[in-house]
């Protein structure tokens, strides 16, 4: 997820011996994302710094790529909402997604951790956590039924909650009965690349400097 958020590269990875595929993030509606340069590579600290801002053309190319492809294996699809959707509504644009994806999707990974989306990471707290796994739990019994098969639910949480925010986290995704977490997207901090060039650039930072953060959350 966030290399092919089209799926235009499903069969290219598959013949790369990976146990599995993930393809997004992908957004009811086409995007640009945010404004470029928007992803700065720091090989000092084994790290990348994106604010990528979710681009992508949108769930039904996403969804016609899919049934282009030819690899059978298990494909996780990985939704979000779109940046000028206001995080009021975001329960809206997670379902139009997974009733798009879900026939096509071995699991579907919802991401409300990306830092590069204004307030999406307040989705991972309090009443708005609540609302929205209790509309994605709903709505997948309900396409359970109609497709014939479940198709499993993961949580991509974020690296920067205290100690007392994941355990919250992760009472609330076990009493909406969420199949799976994810941990982590990328991080806010930049402990590890103070000083070097691009490491006060705006975004989300991932690699070596994200393991420890990361691994706690575990």
């Amino acid at each position: 997820a966030g290399l092919d958020k089209n799926g235009a590269a499903i069969d290219g990875f598959a013949q790369l011996g990976f146990g599995f595929v993930e393809i997004g993030t992908v957004t009811p509606r086409p995007q640009p994302g945010n404004p470029k340069p928007r992803i700065f590579r720091l090989p000092n600290a084994e790290a990348i710094i994106n604010r990528m801002g979710f681009n992508n053309l949108g769930v039904d190319n996403l969804v016609s790529r899919v049934e282009a492809a030819k690899y059978r294996g298990i494909l996780g699809i990985n939704i979000g909402k779109n940046f000028d959707t206001p995080v009021e509504r975001a329960v809206d644009d997670y379902l139009i997604c997974l009733d798009k994806v879900y026939a096509h999707a071995s699991y579907v990974t919802v991401n409300v951790s990306s830092p590069n989306t204004p307030g999406l990471r307040s989705l991972q707290f309090g009443d708005s956590l609540k609302q929205l796994l209790e509309a994605l739990s709903l709505r997948q019994q309900e396409l359970t039924q109609r497709h014939g098969k479940r198709v499993p639910l993961a949580i991509k949480i974020a690296p920067d909650m205290t100690d007392e925010e994941t355990v919250l986290v992760a009472a609330a995704l076990i009493e909406s009965g969420m199949d799976a977490v994810i941990a982590t997207n990328t991080t806010l901090s930049r402990q590890g690349v103070e000083g070097l060039p691009h490491g006060d650039e705006a975004g989300g930072l991932s690699g070596a400097p994200v393991r420890e953060k990361s691994t706690h959350i575990v």
